[in-house]
């Protein structure tokens, strides 16, 4: 074991493999989450029609590029559409590990500070979890990491130049991933004091970040060259309030209710201990370093605080970062001067006692996060708005791969119309990803909106020449009062967790037709 600790190639690769193993088990127990039936589904048009699909993001205000890399996986059909398209963030993730332990590398962290850190991105469970999504939010921050640590690693020498470029470079792609990137910049205009500084280089290393940022905004703008631009920016009122609404709503009452939330998900999310590590910073001899790292997180969520409509825990991940690389530099200071406190035995004792209790707390939520995770993703520990969104509410996909192979096997002998609730999403885009290259000669799927009142005219007309006509719809979002009508046939159901709206399903033919 010494040998390995020695050479850090090597605990870092065994770390690695450690990584996969336990990210593999269980990948697809969770159904599928609205946002990635939705992603997968662009993913699959792109390979049917890449010369109409490529840019599709963009109308709904996301830029591509993750999808891109979802859809070079979805040939691989033999792992099932949810497990490789999990898979991508996977891998996303065991490149975090690498890149995170390079950023405490240079932050001149040493051996024990860069396992705390690799054992952190692997099984903290804000990382371990979306690191097994099929979401953009891993990528986001792999790409904001790399252009980080390239800023933070600039020594005023020849290279920097190419460096800054690179790290430009990553902060476009990052862009090209999600736009929150842009909220990252004030985490890359500190990257290059981390390390200290002094005055007369203190122009120069903001310069160096600045050019970061400007490159990046080009290759931003690169996208200008697809009509769909413009759609990017439309949908910016559904997540942030404008001035006047801000203003209207009260602008404490918004920064408390977001400052609440940001507060749980850290708290929850990374472990108690680990989001008040990085405080205890100010009492060590790198605290200029640690408020930094802090500032960096404040910098990234000041806007989400302050002007966050709907706020969703993901989109707090890459504030996740700094404050990780923070608690490890801090947890390492904190263990080796422990052990040198041999001559003060009641100082030793209370430390190490201190010690003991973190390292206690953040193994067991770590352990029960993942035992779960590959036994019963129903039960996780997720703060109540996940929970509904993963777990209860109508954007959790259980029972969607269930009723595609419903349709299926029914499709066999009979032709069959399906009206679902909504217009994309977990309905009908959970249906048509897991109906992608099967073959879907006497299927037809289409959305007819929520909450369900009636059948559209347009919808029954599309449906004549079928035998049968189903309609998937939540428990909930069923205004039709079908229990009462005798000519409607539950075929299934479908409960979610924790008492949350059953997915069902109605064969309506007899309805719609007589």
């Amino acid at each position: 074991m010494k040998k390995l600790l020695k050479n850090p190639s090597s605990w870092l690769w065994l770390t690695i493999v450690f990584y996969f193993v336990t990210h593999l088990k269980g990948l697809a127990l969770l159904p599928v989450f609205a946002d990635e039936a939705i992603y997968i589904r662009w993913a699959q048009l792109i390979i049917d029609d890449w010369q109409q699909y490529l840019f599709f993001p963009l109308n709904d205000g996301k830029t591509p590029l993750f999808i891109w890399l979802l859809s070079l996986g979805q040939k691989v059909s033999f792992l099932g559409v949810l497990h490789v398209s999990r898979l991508l963030s996977v891998i996303i993730g065991a490149l975090q590990v690498i890149v995170g332990v390079k950023i405490i590398q240079t932050l001149k962290g040493e051996k024990t500070a860069q396992i705390i850190g690799a054992l952190s991105f692997t099984f903290l469970p804000f990382w371990f979890f979306y690191h097994r999504m099929a979401l953009m939010d891993g990528l986001l921050v792999l790409w904001l990491s790399v252009s980080w640590w390239l800023l933070m690693s600039l020594k005023n020498k020849k290279g920097d130049m190419k460096q800054m470029v690179f790290s430009g470079l990553a902060f476009g792609m990052a862009l090209w991933t999600k736009l929150p990137a842009l909220l990252f910049i004030p985490a890359l205009g500190f990257a290059p004091l981390l390390l200290g500084f002094k005055k007369k280089d203190f122009a120069l290393k903001t310069s160096w970040a600045a050019g970061s940022v400007l490159i990046g905004l080009v290759v931003f703008l690169l996208l200008k060259i697809h009509p769909a631009f413009g759609q990017l920016f439309n949908r910016g009122n559904d997540f942030l309030y404008p001035i006047h609404e801000l203003l209207e709503t009260g602008v404490f009452n918004v920064l408390w209710r977001n400052t609440k939330l940001a507060i749980s998900v850290l708290g929850n999310y990374l472990t108690w201990p680990v989001l008040l590590l990085p405080f205890a910073g100010f009492f060590q001899p790198q605290r200029r370093r640690h408020g930094l790292l802090m500032l960096s997180a404040l910098g990234f969520m000041g806007a989400i605080l302050l002007l966050g409509k709907t706020v969703h825990p993901r989109y707090l991940l890459p504030a996740a970062l700094p404050l990780t690389v923070s608690a490890a530099l801090v947890l390492e200071r904190f263990s080796l001067h422990t052990q040198k406190l041999l001559k003060r035995p009641l100082s030793m004792l209370i430390r190490s006692a201190a010690l003991v209790v973190m390292l206690t707390i953040i193994a067991s939520s770590v352990t029960q996060f993942v035992l779960i995770s590959w036994q019963n993703p129903d039960y996780l520990p997720l703060i109540p708005q996940d929970k509904e969104q993963y777990l209860t509410e109508w954007s959790s996909g259980h029972g969607i791969e269930e009723v595609t192979s419903l349709i299926i096997s029914t499709s066999v002998n009979q032709t069959i119309a399906v009206a679902t609730e909504g217009y994309f999403g977990t309905l009908p885009d959970g249906i048509l990803m897991y109906l992608h290259r099967q073959n879907v000669q006497n299927i037809m799927v289409e959305g007819i909106g929520q909450p369900v009142i009636s059948i559209s005219g347009e919808f029954i007309e599309k449906a004549e020449g079928y035998d049968r006509v189903w309609l998937v719809v939540n428990s909930h979002r069923q205004e039709m009062n079908l229990e009462q009508q005798p000519k409607a046939v539950l075929l299934a159901e479908y409960p979610r967790p924790a008492g949350g709206p059953s997915l069902q399903v109605w064969d309506i033919t007899r309805l719609l037709r007589n």
